[in-house]
């Protein structure tokens, strides 16, 4: 037989051990209905929102800071997530218009207007030297009533002419908002006169050509009317030109005065045999006084590449304005250009 309270201890062991049994049970259902019974797939936090749950909608911390983007000349800075705005549109920055591209902002690209017309320096590839000592062909001939004539028994040989520049210098001009450029120079040159005197004896007479500057414009190719000839003669001369100009808007002129003292002397007679010859020397102080606007580079100086060819005769003409182009004679390789502003900044 057993005894009772053997019986009772067995029982009251049965009864603890199923209370322990049952607890993990109700804890466990305990935390599944205080969850979201799933793993969180999670959203990164934007500017709106914060870390977020894409199934149940739970978040956890804060929302993120604003993605801002760059303000621009269209757009002020802005968030790219919210759209947000924080201060103001950029103001352009404008790069002048160039002969192949319009105004153009360097921020957004944006254009305005068309390119520049092209210069006519530009589209006849005229380049352009430095300013500097030279030499230079001049022509002398003989002459009659006149006209050039051929003497028989009588020729000539010359030297090439010598230019020499002197202090170029800018001053203000009496002409409101001009300058005036001062560019000094001297030539000097010589010929040999040849007589047979077997075949001729007689007088003669003669005249002569030394090449000088004219002056265009770089932009429109028009020159100033100007006057190129010297007798050779002696004594001085004054002579002055302007013109107007306009181009893409801009109304300009361009005037040029020259002041010129020129004097000669001639050896004595000398002999070989029946030949007789004499030199004669010449000189010329030319001063160029330019007048431009202030801050101008469109003024051109420019003279014949290979000098005087032939003499020219027409120093009593009376000058006319006109509208011819730099080139209508001759092709750019025909002569030597100068372009001022650059002899101005050397």
């Amino acid at each position: 037989m057993i005894p009772t309270n053997t019986y009772m201890k067995n029982e009251g062991d049965t009864k603890m051990k199923r209370k322990l049994i049952l607890l993990p049970i109700i804890c466990t259902f305990a935390i599944s209905l205080n969850g979201c019974g799933h793993e969180h797939v999670w959203v990164d936090a934007t500017c709106l929102v914060p870390k977020t749950c894409s199934e149940c909608g739970e978040t956890e911390g804060e929302v993120a800071d604003h993605k801002w983007v760059e303000a621009s000349c269209e757009k002020a800075k802005y968030c790219d997530v919210c759209g947000v705005t924080d201060g103001e549109p950029l103001s352009h920055e404008w790069l002048d218009a160039t002969y192949e591209e319009p105004k153009t902002c360097s921020l957004c690209g944006l254009t305005e207007g068309e390119p520049l017309p092209t210069p006519y320096c530009i589209e006849n590839n005229i380049t352009f030297q430095n300013l500097q000592d030279m030499e230079l062909p001049f022509a002398m001939d003989f002459t009659e009533n006149g006209q050039i004539v051929d003497i028989e028994g009588m020729w000539l040989e010359t030297e090439k002419a010598k230019f020499s520049f002197g202090e170029i210098t800018s001053n203000p001009s009496e002409m409101e908002g001009y300058i005036d450029i001062t560019i000094p120079y001297q030539v000097h040159f010589s010929a040999t006169v040849y007589q047979d005197t077997n075949i001729y004896n007689g007088s003669y007479g003669w005249n002569l050509t030394f090449p000088k500057f004219s002056v265009g414009d770089y932009y429109t190719g028009l020159v100033v009317p100007d006057r190129s000839s010297y007798t050779g003669r002696g004594g001085s001369d004054f002579a002055e030109f302007t013109k107007d100009y306009e181009w893409n808007g801009n109304v300009y002129s361009i005037g040029y005065s020259n002041i010129e003292e020129t004097s000669s002397s001639q050896s004595d007679w000398d002999y070989n045999e029946n030949i007789a010859f004499k030199t004669y020397n010449f000189a010329a102080d030319e001063t160029y006084i330019i007048t431009i606007p202030n801050d101008f580079d469109g003024a051109i100086l420019y003279i014949k590449k290979n000098g005087s060819s032939e003499v020219h005769l027409g120093n009593d003409e009376v000058i006319e304005e006109t509208e011819a182009h730099m080139l209508d004679e001759h092709e750019a390789e025909y002569y030597i250009f100068y372009r001022l502003s650059d002899i101005i900044n050397n």
